[in-house]
């Protein structure tokens, strides 16, 4: 694997952001992960809306094929870490964030997010807006 993507990308794939469909097609979908956080973080927009059951389809339809990475036990003590600094240094984020970023390092993974500001926070985070930046055309 080499890509973590968050709730936000993940947001524009399922609203069929052309951008967002042409980057996940330019990739090999085997590279590509989601957090356990980030699928809570769809559910919850999909129970949210006025047609709960069509949206969590559209969920389920999306994350089909792409790995799940849980936060577990090596990811938790990273996600403490990096909370406790970014505390410290007056700089947190959202919990939520602080959470994919851990497992985002704990897996050596690139985050496709398009809340760079955010995640920039956490040193040592390699970080892609693929937007902004998409990845190179043709799967090798």
């Amino acid at each position: 694997m080499k890509f973590l993507l968050d709730s936000n990308f993940c947001i524009a794939a399922l609203r069929r952001k052309a951008w967002a469909l042409e980057a996940l097609a330019s990739v090999v979908l085997e590279d590509v992960a989601v957090s356990a956080i980030s699928v809570g973080e769809l559910y919850h927009g999909a129970y949210r809306s006025s047609f709960p059951q069509r949206e969590a389809a559209k969920v389920e339809a999306f994350l089909q094929p792409l790995k799940i990475l849980p936060l577990g036990h090596e990811e938790a003590i990273q996600w403490g870490r990096i909370e406790a600094l970014l505390h410290a240094q007056g700089n947190a984020i959202e919990a939520e964030d602080a959470m994919i970023a851990a497992i985002a390092k704990s897996h050596s993974l690139t985050v496709v997010t398009g809340n760079t500001r955010h995640f920039e926070r956490v040193k040592g985070l390699k970080l892609v807006d693929w937007e902004l930046k998409p990845p190179k055309m043709g799967k090798p």
